[in-house]
């Protein structure tokens, strides 16, 4: 609904002016009168219109002064003025007011539809543009600052987010929305991300225009304050492009395009396996040679071939992505369907594509800050959708992490003092050490080494020294011959209260929980 003040003091020509624009414009429109530039003035603060229409010579208030003081509103509305008298003071005092068009009666009719047709097409980008300012600030901040407010944006059928990924997605999405209302949350080389608050009517893709796309579509929400949650399930859906939707496997060759939609049915939450390799990987950068280095990355991408094993019983149906011979709709996707090993994993990559892009890159500060090589490898890794297969990624992650290993050595090299500190504290962890008797072993300050210790390992020493203790409590418990305690006591913790918290922060599970579950899977 587009909201239009129309001023003017004769009555007959308000009406005139009325007719013509309801006539004339295919849009829905609220158009309010005002017989002077007070009453205007009033309706501007009220009703916050889009276009303000005046005369210049009005009673109370003229249009000169009217324009004035509307152009120091906030959200001003586009004016256009009339007027019977062909006065250049007036023209440029309209002007001056930031008038987008001056008028002279009698109105020409096809001048009058012209102007206001170019006003509304300003307000409506410029409505875009606000709200897209808005959305992504909520996005990325997570809150709005003191002085903005949520844009009027109905959500009535649901709010949807699409990730587009393909050459010139920018473009596709404006082709293929048309005159649909969306708002642009993220724009990259490699695709696109928007939200879409579904209008009730379809949206379609051509079969032929989705073999060179990925299309990721989110479930619907109701609120604004889900926009991270409706990114991340978008981009989760697009991964299903990777994974075969029969088998799970990943493509040996390329990914196919086509529309994905995110099926809450399929949320996965135990991101454990993942989480493990992926901390077995990144924590032995500093002392695995090469070799070891592909081995541990190999089982972190075994797990998306094991996966379906596991879950290729529950999977009897076809994956909703096939575009067949007619045109594919975007429409909500409420259906509960079993289970899909595609989409199972697609989660599992998104999980893995975050804690790679969040914390790889930015572990070894002291490493990586200033390394143009691995620079340059992160915004290739950060780009997945450009990859031809998940193989192909996996390739770039293995020259990251090796690249950085042998960064990570040389720093060891250049600081014996820390080769010798992780020598020992490996050796020694299970018993109870500090960080002040491990500078002290190898003879350093104690600041100096709490600061290149962090540098090296990507963590503090306390967090170090926890995770290989968990590690050691993960290698026993899965022997199944130690109570709680006795694994609490031979890892290095010394309460085993304190052991149980730290090992449910890590895992999710209790040791007992975490126990069972690997002895069920070895």
């Amino acid at each position: 609904m587009i909201t239009i003040v129309l001023a003017d003091d004769e009555k007959l020509i308000r009406a005139g002016l009325k007719k013509i624009l309801l006539e004339n414009l295919d849009i829905p429109l609220e158009i309010i009168e005002a017989k002077n530039g007070e009453e205007a003035l009033e309706l501007c603060f009220q009703k916050r219109p889009a276009l303000l229409i005046t005369d210049i010579r009005m009673p109370v208030m003229d249009g000169v002064e009217l324009m004035k003081k509307v152009s120091s509103m906030k959200d001003k509305p586009s004016i256009i003025v009339l007027s019977g008298y062909d006065d250049f003071s007036y023209a440029k005092a309209a002007i001056q007011s930031g008038a987008i068009s001056y008028i002279l009666k009698p109105v020409d009719k096809k001048e009058l539809i012209s102007a206001v047709n170019s006003a509304i097409m300003d307000a409506k980008k410029e409505e875009k543009e606000q709200n897209e300012r808005i959305l992504r600030q909520l996005f990325e901040n997570g809150r709005l600052d003191s002085h903005e407010e949520l844009p009027e944006i109905t959500v009535k059928n649901g709010l949807h987010c699409i990730t587009i990924y393909g050459k010139n997605a920018g473009a596709m999405v404006d082709t293929v929305m048309g005159s649909k209302r969306f708002y642009v949350l993220e724009r990259t080389r490699h695709g696109v991300c928007i939200i879409y608050p579904f209008d009730g009517t379809e949206v379609q893709f051509n079969p032929s225009v989705l073999q060179d796309y990925i299309v990721g579509i989110s479930s619907a929400a109701d609120d604004y304050s889900m926009l991270r949650s409706l990114r991340k399930q978008a981009i989760t859906a697009a991964m299903q492009a990777f994974f075969n939707p029969e088998t799970g496997l990943p493509y040996a060759d390329q990914k196919k395009g086509g529309l994905y939609y995110y099926e809450k049915a399929n949320h996965v939450t135990d991101f454990q396996e993942v989480e493990e390799n992926y901390e077995k990987m990144i924590s032995s950068c500093d002392i695995a040679d090469a070799s070891e280095i592909q081995t541990k990355i190999e089982a972190i991408f075994n797990i998306f071939e094991d996966s379906q094993k596991e879950d290729s019983s529950e999977n009897d149906t076809e994956d909703t992505e096939d575009a067949g011979g007619e045109e594919a709709l975007l429409v909500p996707q409420d259906a509960i369907t079993p289970a899909n090993p595609a989409k199972i994993n697609s989660e599992k990559l998104y999980y893995l594509f975050h804690k790679l892009t969040s914390n790889m890159f930015t572990r070894f500060p002291g490493s990586t800050d200033s390394d143009m090589y691995l620079h340059m490898k992160s915004i290739m890794i950060e780009a997945i959708f450009e990859y031809q297969n998940l193989y192909e990624w996996k390739g770039s992650i293995s020259d990251y992490v090796v690249y950085l290993a042998a960064l990570l050595k040389q720093d060891t090299k250049e600081s014996p003092h820390i080769t010798e500190a992780l020598a020992y504290i490996k050796t020694h962890f299970t018993k109870n050490i500090n960080m002040a008797m491990v500078a002290n072993q190898v003879s350093v300050n104690y600041t100096w080494f709490s600061e290149k210790f962090k540098e090296h390992t990507g963590v503090n020493f306390n967090e170090y020294l926890k995770r290989l203790r968990l590690e050691e409590a993960k290698r026993l418990l899965q022997k199944d011959c130690y109570k709680v305690y006795e694994v609490a006591e031979r890892s290095g913790f010394s309460d085993v209260k304190y052991f149980m918290k730290q090992f449910r922060e890590e895992t999710g599970m209790s040791p007992t929980e975490w126990a069972n579950k690997h002895r069920s899977n070895s």
